[in-house]
């Protein structure tokens, strides 16, 4: 039973990002295609959860996605860590996730920390997104399976 609510929990995850990622994704498109209210309707969905800053978004047929460059690969990186540790294909060791952790955090301070001296980029936000994707599931995942194991030793 235990292991099901697992699995609801990360497909849960999933369908959720796999909405910020696709509606993203359209919005640009929808704009390009001249249905604006649709593409408008989309971005605002957004605005909460992405400041949404053109120069940190990548562009599609001339305009912006609805979320910037990190949020969109974070949302990439829970969509397929999320599938791999469904078929228990995710395995990163603690000294990995750690160094993950540490490059993610670097970036971020270089870019708010450092952002009026040195700007990283849209492809490395974009990658680092990935990386906080996947150690967001992976840490969600250890978690889960912790909770489940501090229970069976009851």
């Amino acid at each position: 039973m235990k292991q099901k609510i697992r699995k609801v929990i990360i497909i849960l995850f999933c369908l959720y990002s796999a909405f910020f990622f696709i509606g993203s994704t359209l919005a640009p498109i929808m704009a390009y295609m001249k249905h604006y209210d649709f593409s408008a309707l989309l971005t605002s969905l957004y605005m909460y959860s992405c400041h949404q800053q053109p120069d940190r978004s990548f562009w599609i047929f001339g305009y912006p996605m609805a979320l910037c460059c990190r949020c969109y690969g974070f949302y990439l990186g829970v969509i397929i860590s999320g599938i791999t540790v469904l078929f228990n294909k995710l395995r990163i060791n603690l000294k990995t996730f750690i160094f993950l952790l540490v490059l993610c955090f670097v970036d971020i301070i270089i870019n708010y920390g450092l952002g009026t001296i040195h700007n990283t980029g849209n492809i490395t936000r974009f990658i680092v997104g990935v990386l906080m994707g996947i150690l967001f599931i992976t840490g969600l995942d250890y978690l889960l399976k912790l909770k489940r194991r501090s229970k069976n030793e009851d």
